[in-house]
């Protein structure tokens, strides 16, 4: 008889198990590019809103649509939109210049490059071609790998010869194709006429004109497969045009351009997508109280921050029920990310085989339904980059692989169920009450954006040029200038905590805002602070030693300036020294002559020094009215025609 009740016992508590419903799992996928389009030349300073429009941007709609029960949101982010747009419509005016705008709606420095290639190779510099021949090669190198499916032997010869020595320019050309062909999603190439030029060598112009037209017609195809998801039951949300860090412009007082940014972008996601979002996406999901109490002004439901922002919240580690709810602060609904699930997918999944993290995945969600005992009432959020974790974290096939395998193991679990937050919040409205929201982001803190110097200065620069706007003219054109370089992306590359490779185009682009926000508003360019103008060159960094060299004019022993820094000059200088000795800079200049033989010339030499970030500084040389790369404060000057015969003379600054 003991044994017939532990029976129906058993059996009652396995009903009880399975009788649970189903977890809710919203998925939320952040697609987002920094604005590289330069508003002064109307061009493209970087290739990366095109090259990732021909894969990832319509490699993820396209593989969700092959699961038509699965649901997930995308965050569209506008001045990404934008920038596809941009490229898919070529206008009449652009048509009338020819060339590559016969071919594509908007050009960019690669493309640029690779036309002058074809064109007139002698008007490429060496450091033109270096950068070329290093940047063909920035790709997932999945078409590189021995044995792959899609393994491409040219490039993968070529992409060996690069590291030994110059390529020709036939070689160079042959890269730029191929790079040109894998951006574009392999799935697509059959359809698209392009599988003849796989592994091909010799490349002709009309391959570099068949590859390009390929490009822009993948592109026309973006937006539509996200309306086709929309459609299918994804829900689209947007953010502030630019993808400001909110609660820095909300600490400055510019909520008025916060505002301004949402209507931009709702404005353009309702002309496109046919209705205005529900959800937004606060960039870099940085919240604040006073950042959030705006969104909701601007009308949205439901906003999504990150699990650290929770637990500081409530002053402690969010139980799993409380972390899979939807909170409510005023007339908004905050949903909180699982930052372990998320950060998996960024990071780590791609280094393991994709069944492993598949059921790696679906084994953290289905810990979220073991533990509660409601999970029906609950959603877990994974929300991430939406596109840098398929081509950078290391992923088989750019993410594809995983993908197909992650829905398909979805679609056939009973025990979750994906939804939107909006479908969500439809029959679980938000209950509890957050009750506080502290300043922070994905990352903890927003030292990632302000706290160093290049950061503190940029905001000042930007605080200085919208004051100067308002105080003349703030109309549409300057304000849309001054809302780009509030970009969160200028903010993040400058100072030491990141590098992008670029950083000095990326201060280009920032400043070139910052231009055409003065220019729109009336002001001259005599006007506008001249440090804007400077384009800036990434400077080479060296650990200086100590020296202690005898200042007669010669290297009397090989070890006075073994500690030094050495580089290579140019022209009349070979190569010079910079080392450190007691409480002075020791600097060793070698000339191509010997010194003696331009001594009693008109030629000066200046060693031109930076000051602290926000002092005032120059742009261009005393003499030659140069710019060297950098903002000077300072200069030490030998002037030729003063020194004496026997070397003897003096400098000043």
């Amino acid at each position: 008889m003991r044994q017939a009740v532990l029976l129906v016992g058993l059996v009652a508590l396995a009903f009880l198990g399975w009788a649970k419903g189903p977890i809710n799992l919203a998925i939320i996928w952040h697609q987002h590019q920094p604005l590289y389009w330069n508003r002064l030349t109307s061009e493209y300073e970087l290739p990366w809103v095109r090259v990732h429009g021909v894969q990832e941007y319509i490699d993820s709609p396209r593989i969700l649509l092959e699961f038509p029960g699965i649901k997930v949101t995308y965050n569209l982010q506008p001045s990404l939109l934008w920038q596809l747009l941009d490229y898919a419509e070529i206008t009449e005016e652009e048509r009338a210049k020819g060339g590559l705008y016969e071919l594509i709606g908007a050009v960019d420095n690669h493309l640029q490059w690779t036309w002058a290639l074809i064109h007139d190779p002698a008007s490429l510099d060496e450091e033109t071609r270096a950068a070329m021949q290093e940047q063909f090669f920035w790709i997932n190198p999945y078409m590189l790998r021995p044995g792959g499916k899609y393994y491409d032997p040219r490039y993968a010869e070529l992409n060996q010869i690069k590291g030994q020595r110059k390529l020709t320019d036939q070689e160079l050309l042959d890269a730029a194709g191929l790079f040109l062909l894998w951006q574009i999603s392999p799935e697509l190439h059959g359809e698209l006429g392009l599988l003849d030029l796989r592994g091909k060598s010799n490349w002709t112009t009309e391959d570099i004109v068949r590859v390009i037209r390929a490009q822009h017609k993948v592109i026309t195809q973006v937006v539509d497969y996200y309306r086709k998801a929309q459609e299918a039951g994804t829900e689209l949300i947007t953010s502030p045009f630019y993808h400001p860090i909110l609660p820095i412009l909300a600490e400055y007082g510019w909520n008025e351009d916060i505002l301004g940014q949402i209507e931009l972008g709702q404005a353009q996601h309702e002309a496109l997508f046919g209705k205005r979002a529900l959800g937004v996406w606060p960039p870099e999901q940085a919240v604040s109280e006073k950042a959030v109490s705006l969104l909701a002004q601007a009308g949205f439901r439901w906003t999504v921050a990150d699990e650290w922002t929770l637990s500081a919240a409530l002053g402690r580690q969010p139980t799993r029920a409380e972390l899979a709810q939807p909170w409510r602060f005023g007339d908004i609904a905050l949903f909180f990310r699982d930052h372990n699930i998320s950060d998996k997918i960024s990071f780590s999944y791609g280094n393991k085989p994709t069944s492993e993290a598949v059921a790696d995945f679906m084994a953290e969600i289905k810990r979220y339904w073991d533990a509660l005992p409601d999970p029906e009432n609950h959603v877990v959020v994974v929300a991430l980059d939406g596109e840098n974790w398929m081509f950078m974290a290391g992923y088989p096939d750019n993410g594809r692989e995983f993908l197909r395998a992650l829905y398909d193991a979805l679609s056939h679990t009973e025990w979750v169920h994906t939804v939107t937050p909006a479908e969500f919040l439809a029959s679980r409205p938000a209950t509890a009450v957050l009750p506080q929201i502290p300043t922070g982001s994905w990352g903890g803190d927003l030292s990632n954006w302000q706290g160093e110097p290049e950061e503190d200065e940029a905001w000042e620069r930007l605080a200085q040029a919208r004051a100067a706007v308002f105080a003349r003219d703030p109309n549409p054109q300057a304000l849309r200038a001054l809302y780009a370089a509030e970009g969160s992306d200028w903010f993040w590359w400058y100072g030491d905590d990141q590098d992008s490779g670029t950083d000095d185009l990326f201060d280009w682009l920032f400043k070139a805002h910052l231009v055409g926000a003065y220019r729109a508003a009336g002001y001259a360019d005599a006007e506008i602070p001249q440090p804007l103008f400077l384009r800036l060159r990434i400077p080479f960094r060296a650990n200086l030693g100590e020296v202690k060299p005898t200042l007669d004019g010669r290297v009397t022993d090989p070890k006075e300036w073994a500690e030094a820094a050495l580089y290579s000059g140019k022209g009349l200088i070979e190569k010079f020294a910079v080392a450190y000795g007691e409480s002075y800079l020791y600097v060793r200049v070698d000339l191509a002559r010997p010194a003696k033989e331009l001594i009693g010339s008109d030629l000066r030499l200046v060693l031109y020094a930076s000051g602290k970030p926000g002092e005032p500084a120059n742009i261009l040389t005393r003499h030659a009215k140069t710019q060297l790369g950098f903002a000077f404060s300072s200069g030490v000057e030998l002037e030729l025609a003063k020194v004496k015969a026997d070397g003897a003379g003096y400098v000043f600054g």
